[in-house]
């Protein structure tokens, strides 16, 4: 019986510390459960794919040049009808010597200087303008980067006339043909400016009606 006292005395004993124990998370020193906050989306960014219309810089580099290239030539055509109006005027002169070189600069500049010596000048003649025409290219060459070639459509409507020649003191009529000719022309860079350095006459046409780009 002294037995069976004590064995139920420390069966008491124990349950009496597991409510005790259970109990103890009620209290002050109860433990408490911290949500772990879940991480913040990583923001991403899709690049937009490549599409075929954009052009490679040295693709841009190249048809600057050769738009350049074109205009230039437009340009010098011009000046040298400027200046074959007004051969002895300096600032025109110059801008002929600006862009022109070899061959070309050459002849247009003894033509302007034989205007001079005879007293001739050339005059708009109403109604027929003096234009050109790139109708091919521009190019460049293949054995110089520098170099470039076009065919171009050139009508020279001017009308040349000597000052003061007539019999009663006015200006002589020298010619009044207006001329027609397919060129291969060839423009040179130098110091970052094109010129036009040469030309080929290809064929002599009727009519600045054929004269289309």
């Amino acid at each position: 019986m002294r037995q069976t006292a004590i064995a139920i005395v420390v069966a008491s004993c124990l349950l009496l510390a597991a409510c005790n124990s259970s109990g103890s998370g009620s209290g002050s020193g109860a433990s408490t459960t911290i949500a772990t906050p879940a991480p913040a989306p990583v923001a991403t960014t899709t690049e937009p794919p490549a599409t075929s219309t954009e052009v490679p810089t040295t693709t841009i580099d190249t048809e600057a040049q050769l738009a350049a290239a074109e205009q230039a030539y437009l340009d010098a055509f011009d000046a040298y009808i400027a200046a074959a109006r007004d051969p002895s005027n300096p600032e025109l002169r110059a801008e002929v010597e600006r862009l022109y070189t070899g061959p070309n600069l050459e002849s247009t500049v003894s033509r302007l200087d034989r205007f001079v010596q005879r007293g001739i000048t050339s005059q708009e003649q109403p109604g027929s303008p003096s234009f050109a025409v790139v109708q091919e290219g521009p190019s460049f060459s293949e054995s110089d980067d520098e170099l470039i070639e076009l065919i171009a459509c050139e009508v020279d409507a001017e009308r040349l006339v000597e000052i003061g020649a007539a019999p009663d003191g006015g200006d002589a009529l020298v010619s009044d043909e207006v001329v027609v000719e397919r060129i291969l022309v060839r423009s040179r860079l130098i110091d970052g400016v094109w010129k036009s350095e040469s030309g080929e006459l290809l064929d002599e046409l009727s009519s600045p009606d054929e004269c289309s780009a």
